[in-house]
Order: structure tokens, then C-alpha cells, then sequence
């Protein structure tokens, strides 16, 4: 199983000694930068000190759907500033607590109309797609459904026991395996980038009995690090479907379309399936075929029209795409020159 190991940050954690933090193995942090209408406390030297010990970073708010999402974006993007990280900003997605009761809060189309607010708003800003933190248990509580949420990349929240006990990971070597049931992947949404597996985590460098939350990336270092740098798409191939037949599994299935099987499972959150069942199928090849399913037809050309401030760099990410791949698709020798009114073709 390939993995990078990483932990989320707030407020609340102390940090008493970042190299020793990163030679337990941590290569990337999430800290939050905000919630609702506040900037967190801890963010500025969180994020500097993340920095400086050479991790990779992403900030993260914490969303208070029952406020207003575009001023808690601008909240967000002031309390960032400038140094905007190696990894795209995260929107937090999960229950709201108030004097430790969970409140009411929006469902359905009023939520995903308040998430999409606060995910454009960033976008703009940022120049990049941001990612959305939650669980499978918020999304289906709250019925958070919209088919543009498979544009943005994944990291789910869930906690698996330590094989034979009843206790949460602690130890930073040891983590768990994922499988069809863990983490739980939400229809709609793409498959999970980033897992956050255990809320009781413990290492050396923090504050006495400080609870860590652990979490770990779904690829290698050089995958983590092409993410980073927006080199890879956060946009999966468009979903055909495949209608079940009698004697298929989902082993056979996915061998038949040349699919990943476990991206086939967690996309239609499926251990078991009957015939006559209608499957997404991710990630689909043009040549790829079954009953009930077919062939990804070709994508559209798409074009883009230079803008005063625009880099190769920006264009490529705001499209899923690389600088090296808009570079070759238009003939451009060197990617540092573009000029304002030239129409780029995007692969």
C-alpha cells in the first residue's frame, strides 16, 4: 500500500518542536487558517513553522453553514494572505457545535448552494480548485448532492479500530488499510485523496497527552508532490455507467472495462450487486465496452482566451491539465510567454 503520512492542526494543538515532528515521518500538514467569521489564532506561526521544518502545506476553514459563505471566504483568503501553501485550500464540511450540542443545519440544495459559494469564491482567489473535508455520514445527514462536487478532490473523515481492539491508531507507524468499507466513500464525489484515520494520534513534539488527528495521503511522494503542484488532474474521467448481469462481480466488472476496482466500488459505494443494477464506472477508456455501458466519447476541444495576469501555470490548474500539455498542444516553445488575447487550446 502506497501512502504519505501527514496530520491536521488547529488552534488547539501545541507544537513544541518541529523537526522532530517531521522526522517521525510527517510530510504534509493541514492547518486551519479559519472558522465561520474568525481567523484561527495559531494559523500565521502554525503556518510559517509548517514551512520552515519543509512540509508541504494546505489551510483549511471550517465551514458555519447557518452564516454567511461568502464573507467566511473572505475571512478565509485575508487570514491566508499571500503565502498560499503547496496544497490546494481545504473547505471543512462536518457538524457545527454550539455549547456542545450539534445545531440545525441546512440540507439538501439550501447546503450545497452555501458549499458552492464559498468554493468559487476561494477558487478565484486561489487560482486553483479547492478540496472538501467530510464524511460520508455528514454528506448523506445533510443530503449534500450536486453533480459539479466531482470536480473537486476528496478527503474523508473516518475512524477505524486497531485490529482486535477498540481503540483508534495512535502510533504513526502503524495505519490502517483501506478497503471497500473504510473509508466510506460518498456518492457523487470523487475518489478519496486524503484520509483522515484516527482523531487520537500521539507523537513526541507536541504538548503532554496531546490528541493528533492523523491522516494520510492515497499515493506516493512523487504522486503527493505532483498534486502539490498541480501537474496532475483534480478532475476524473467523465463516469459512464454498466448495468449488472447475472454471474458479474465487481472483480469481473472491473476487469472487463480495464477500471480500478476499488475506484469502482467506492464510486457507487457497492460491496454487493444484483443483476439488473446500474453502476458509475470511473475512468472508462474510449475503447471500453459492456452491456448496458459504453465507450467515453471523446472530450470537446476546449479553449481559453489569455487575460491580463494569466500564467501558463494558472491556466493549467483552473483546467485540470499541465503547463507542459497546454505547451504542446499550441506549439509554445517557451511557456513563460503568452500575450493577452491569444486563444490557448486546452487539452
Amino acid at each position: 500500500m502506497a501512502y504519505v503520512f501527514g496530520l491536521d492542526i488547529s488552534g488547539y494543538t501545541t507544537v513544541n518542536n518541529w523537526s522532530a515532528v517531521a522526522n517521525q515521518g510527517v510530510k504534509f500538514v493541514f492547518v486551519k487558517a479559519s472558522e465561520n467569521g474568525f481567523t484561527d489564532p495559531m494559523f500565521n506561526q502554525h503556518w510559517q513553522d509548517a514551512k520552515n521544518a519543509g512540509m508541504l502545506r494546505s489551510a483549511y476553514h471550517f465551514l458555519h453553514p447557518e452564516a454567511d459563505a461568502a464573507h467566511q471566504a473572505d475571512v478565509f483568503i485575508a487570514a491566508v494572505g499571500a503565502d498560499k501553501g503547496e496544497l490546494p485550500p481545504v473547505l471543512d464540511l462536518e457538524s457545527v457545535y454550539v455549547n456542545g450540542t450539534a445545531i440545525a443545519l441546512p440540507a439538501g440544495n439550501a447546503m450545497v448552494s452555501i458549499v458552492k459559494v464559498w468554493l468559487d469564491r476561494v477558487e478565484s482567489a486561489f487560482g486553483r480548485k479547492p478540496m472538501i473535508y467530510t464524511s460520508y455520514v455528514f454528506v448523506n445527514s445533510q443530503r449534500v448532492s450536486a453533480p459539479w462536487l466531482v470536480n473537486y478532490p476528496l478527503w474523508l473523515a473516518q475512524y477505524p479500530y486497531q485490529p482486535g481492539t477498540t481503540q483508534e491508531y495512535k502510533n504513526p507507524q502503524n495505519v490502517p488499510t483501506p478497503n471497500q468499507y473504510m473509508p466510506q466513500q460518498p456518492s457523487g464525489f470523487q475518489p478519496w485523496t486524503f484520509w483522515q484515520y484516527s482523531s487520537k494520534g500521539q507523537m513526541s513534539g507536541f504538548g503532554p497527552g496531546q490528541l493528533l488527528d492523523f491522516d494520510y495521503f492515497n499515493g506516493t511522494m512523487d504522486d503527493l508532490n505532483k498534486f502539490a503542484t498541480g501537474s496532475t488532474s483534480s478532475t476524473p474521467p467523465a463516469a459512464t455507467t454498466y448495468t449488472v448481469q447475472a454471474g458479474d462481480t465487481l472483480a469481473s466488472i472491473a476487469q472487463k472495462l480495464n477500471v480500478d476496482l476499488a475506484q469502482l466500488t467506492n464510486l457507487n459505494n457497492a460491496a454487493l450487486i444484483q443483476p439488473g443494477e446500474v453502476l458509475k464506472v470511473p475512468g472508462q477508456s474510449a475503447s471500453s465496452s459492456g452491456p448496458g455501458g459504453g465507450g467515453t466519447p471523446p472530450a470537446p476541444t476546449r479553449t481559453y482566451t489569455v487575460k491580463a495576469g494569466d500564467t501558463l501555470y494558472a491556466i493549467a490548474v483552473k483546467y485540470g491539465t499541465t503547463v507542459q500539455a497546454i505547451a504542446a498542444a499550441n506549439n509554445i516553445s517557451n511557456p513563460n510567454l503568452i500575450s493577452v488575447g491569444q486563444v490557448l487550446k486546452i487539452p
